[in-house]
């Protein structure tokens, strides 16, 4: 598709016009959908659809445990619709799609829309119980906590505003994800501040005259009244305890902090980029010796899709492609080559097979890993459009940069060697294919100069000798024609018809090109690549069953202890190298993101020691981070990260409720 199309669209449009297109093919013509990448799309997108109003429904549930108030419930339960639609609202008018960024953004603000109406409203119901009236408490009530309101949900917002100039792909992807969450956020403290007292100054009327009339739900009321109580004094018994042994508190505090850290730097909590998904595809390859031809490949294809149609009952479809095409586009998703076959499998929905894709792929290479007569076998489920986004052709990337194409080689050798001795690391790949047989023709430099030629002249000459060139065209019926010169057919019958052909000197001397070169057969590389005008050879793998970060830092051990000879050099890129990027600029928005903070709390309590207050209550938020990944075996990647952004927004918002409230009793 174009850049810039909806993805669902075009599949759709696609799809709609491939039924029309089957009316008019022949019976004996099918045609089937190998890969639709909109199928994951909507899939994701209707999961997050799920996700938000499962979480709408608990934050509705868990209002009214608390309330125990149908009419207070009610009014928390309007601020999620009306923030969410001004949300939309924004979307539409930015001209963001509905994507996973954008509900993920809905999922993450869901549970913080509320904050600031029950906050308000409690506060209200407070004073209505005390006898004020409903709408004078209402006022009384929200002005007592507005501006903590107020500047809670701003250092929320403030937290969330660095992200928006992140650079590079990660900063597209969490561009969108800050601006929804702050708009969103911007609307709940609208909401709180003036629909939620409006409506409570109307419902809470008969509140403070008789709290018991709550009718059918004076039992529930009942039953959780003492539980609450009893919360409340034991809250209060450890309150007290806590303010006569401060000493005591600070140093248990910071004990559990530091053991809390240790997880961390002990690495038994791993670092990646993405957390995995399975998107209902695996994908793999055959690479076979250099110079064999299709049919010799597609032997050991036909042996490779016999063990796919017998181990993988749950694929839907299969494709195969072999060969080089003419326009060479497929090697964009996959290396071509008469010796190069790849395969596709589409599978059918996860919760309907008992085993995940990364496993399929597992157990596909391991059945096919020593198919005689080919070098390599691989399955993976990466998909080849996110490796050209976020790092290269592989997870892990080794770059080898050197001069000399065979001492490089053998280089890649070794490091190639050594990666696949690293536990999680498979399918370690050189991207520098073996070299193909050629005729090579060597040029005597000394001999070129004397009669004042170049090497780009004669080779030059050559090529327009042989394969030809453009000298003019012609029109016919107003389309234009070129005319294309070359040597006719008897004159190039053999490659060394190339010693016949003459170079015409400065001074109009011609001289056949035998007496300038020597014709030699040999191997030379397919392509040179070079990466900041320097050549470079690509040694990368897939990774699977163990934490990138993980990998990374025995990758680099590993690097340390090769010894490279003058000239050489390594770097790591790929998926490590966007991650340590990636995590950079986080960790960057995450600490300006506090210095805003810390700036509107400065505001607020217009001191500048309070906020510190609740600047140090921020790292036991990330205590609780630790150990829910560890116990639950997750890993530290980019959406967990972002959940620590959101999680210090909240620690902030209490604290800084307690500390205003502290401060105005």
């Amino acid at each position: 598709k174009r850049s810039g199309v909806n993805t669902v669209e075009v599949a759709r449009a696609v799809r709609s016009k491939l039924e029309s297109l089957r009316k008019d093919l022949p019976p004996d013509v099918e045609v089937s959908t190998i890969m639709d990448a909109s199928e994951f799309i909507e899939d994701s997108l209707k999961d997050l659809t799920t996700t938000i109003l499962w979480g709408a429904l608990f934050v509705v549930l868990i209002v009214f445990f608390f309330l125990r108030h149908v009419g207070g419930s009610f009014i928390i339960t309007l601020t999620i619709p009306f923030s969410i639609v001004l949300g939309f609202i924004f979307l539409y008018f930015r001209g963001f799609t509905i994507n996973h960024m954008s509900l993920t953004s809905l999922a993450i603000a869901i549970g913080m829309v509320v904050d600031n109406a029950v906050v308000i409203l409690e506060n209200i119901f407070r004073h209505t119980e005390e006898g004020h009236k409903p709408e004078s408490a209402a006022i009384e009530a929200s002005y007592e906590v507005g501006r903590a309101v107020a500047a809670s949900t701003a250092t929320t917002v403030a937290i969330f505003v660095p992200l928006i100039f992140i650079g590079g792909v990660i900063g597209i992807m969490f561009k969108q994800l800050a601006y929804v969450v702050i708009i969103v956020l911007s609307a709940s403290l609208f909401t709180a501040l003036t629909l939620t007292p409006m409506l409570s100054s109307r419902i809470f009327r008969n509140v403070g005259k008789n709290r018991d009339s709550v009718g059918r739900y004076r039992r529930f009321y009942e039953k959780t009244e003492q539980g609450f109580r009893n919360f409340t004094d034991r809250y209060r018994s450890l309150l007290e305890w806590s303010l006569d042994h401060k000493r005591v508190v600070v140093i248990l505090a910071g004990l559990i902090f530091a053991f809390s850290l240790l997880p961390v730097f002990i690495g038994l909590i791993g670092t990646e980029f993405f957390p995995e998904m399975d998107q209902g595809e695996a994908r793999g390859s055959i690479v076979l010796p250099v110079g064999l031809s299709v049919d010799e490949t597609d032997s050991l294809v036909r042996k490779i899709e016999k063990i796919i149609e017998d181990n993988v009952p749950e694929r839907t479809v299969s494709l195969v492609r072999m060969g080089q095409s003419e326009s060479g586009f497929a090697s964009i998703m996959g290396r071509e080559g008469p010796n190069i076959g790849e395969f596709l499998i589409e599978l059918v929905d996860k919760d309907q097979r008992d085993r995940s894709s990364a496993e399929i792929a597992e157990s596909l290479e391991e059945l096919a890993k020593d198919l005689a007569g080919a070098e390599e076998v691989n399955f993976t489920t990466e998909d080849p459009l996110m490796q050209l986004l976020f790092g290269g052709a592989g997870a892990i990337t080794i770059e080898l940069y050197g001069y000399d194409i065979a001492e490089s080689d053998s280089l890649a050798q070794v490091l190639k060697s050594g990666m696949e001795k690293i536990p999680g690391v498979y399918g370690v790949t050189v991207s520098r294919e073996k070299g193909k047989p050629e005729l090579q023709v060597k040029i005597d430099r000394e001999k070129a100069a004397a009669l004042g030629l170049s090497v780009s002249q004669i080779a030059s000459t050559i090529r327009k000798n042989f394969y030809g060139t453009v000298s003019t065209a012609y029109r016919e019926a107003g389309e234009q024609h070129d005319i294309f010169v070359r040597l006719s057919d008897s004159d190039r019958e053999s490659v060394f018809d190339l010693e016949n052909i003459f170079v015409t000197t400065s001074l109009g001397t011609r001289v056949p090109i035998s007496n300038l070169a020597v014709l030699e057969e040999g191997v030379g590389p397919v392509e040179i690549e070079r990466k900041n005008r320097e050549r470079v050879v690509g040694i990368q793998s897939g990774l699977r069953g163990r934490p990138l970060g993980d990998v990374a830092n025995d990758l680099r051990r590993f690097l340390a202890q090769v010894k490279l000879p003058e000239g050489y050099a390594t770097s790591v890129s790929g998926s490590i190298e966007q991650q340590a990027t990636a995590f950079r600029n986080l960790f960057v928005a995450l600490i300006l993101g506090m210095i805003l903070v810390y700036m509107v709390m400065a505001a607020q309590f217009e001191s500048f020691v309070d906020p510190f207050v609740v600047i140090f209550s921020v790292p036991f938020g990330i205590v609780g981070v630790i150990w829910f990944l560890l116990l639950t075996g997750k890993t530290l990647n980019l959406m967990s990260f972002i959940g620590m952004v959101m999680l210090v927004g909240i620690v902030v918002n209490n604290s800084i409720v307690l500390v205003d409230y502290n401060n105005l009793l």
